[in-house]
């Protein structure tokens, strides 16, 4: 955590002892009151908190904005349903870079046991998108939506200005991600553990996607996505 994360509608209430942020302050931090932490909050600013008061029952805080965080970044990444468990390590990352926009979509050879779990029907993803946004000290958090079909988010998928619409797939007969010239929004595809099927890809051409690869290698979903979204970062100057 490198940046304490705070709700506005939390501004001004103690943080209770069962909270890990306590935990964090208390154990990680080691800070007493009187103390400052560096924090941030959901309404995009960034600053500093004071801890006004440490007992055994809570943290009494004072928020102090000083600047506003950087935008997001123009990444829209449509996503094959992974494990829950990678879902949540997914989010974290994700969020770290700032991507703006994640879909998770059910794809063709997706687990529709992974849609349909608590985690993914939930929507449990606050907690895993939180912790990204202390990790990068940014409080922005992408929006995340989930489709039970690539077909349907394709439907919404439409995005005005000049943007750069990118399928991943395995085939070294494809252009490589670091080949295609990128434009200021990218729409980025990553498929599930198994991949895109012929009928997918299909569709993706006929959506204006262009289709490429990082190689011959075939990696875990969550090392694709962050290796993928880190390549388009740099590329668009962002890293």
């Amino acid at each position: 955590m490198n940046s304490l994360y705070l709700k506005q509608e939390d501004l001004g209430r103690p943080i209770p002892r069962a909270d890990r942020r306590y935990q964090h302050i208390t154990k990680i931090l080691k800070k007493h009151a009187g103390d400052t932490v560096a924090a941030c909050c959901s309404d995009g600013s960034i600053g500093i908190a004071h801890i006004d008061e440490l007992s055994e029952a809570g943290i009494a805080l004072s928020y102090m904005p000083q600047s506003w965080a950087p935008q997001l970044r123009p990444i829209r990444l449509l996503l094959g349903f992974p494990r829950p468990i990678q879902a949540g390590r997914i989010l974290k990352d994700l969020t770290t870079l700032g991507v703006k926009e994640i879909w998770f979509v059910l794809t063709d050879t997706s687990e529709k046991s992974y849609a349909e779990s608590d985690f993914f029907r939930k929507k449990d993803f606050e907690s895993h998108l939180i912790e990204g946004a202390e990790q990068a000290g940014n409080p922005r958090l992408p929006c995340v939506r989930t489709f039970w079909s690539l077909d349907r988010a394709l439907e919404e998928n439409e995005i005005q200005g000049s943007i750069t619409k990118i399928a991943l797939h395995v085939d070294t007969g494809l252009p490589n991600l670091m080949e295609l010239p990128l434009g200021p929004f990218v729409n980025l595809a990553i498929g599930s553990e198994r991949g895109w099927t012929d009928r997918e890809m299909a569709l993706f051409h006929e959506n204006g996607f262009l289709c490429c690869s990082m190689g011959d290698r075939i990696l875990k979903t969550e090392t694709a996505t962050v290796a993928a979204v880190s390549i388009v970062l740099a590329r668009l100057r962002f890293m």
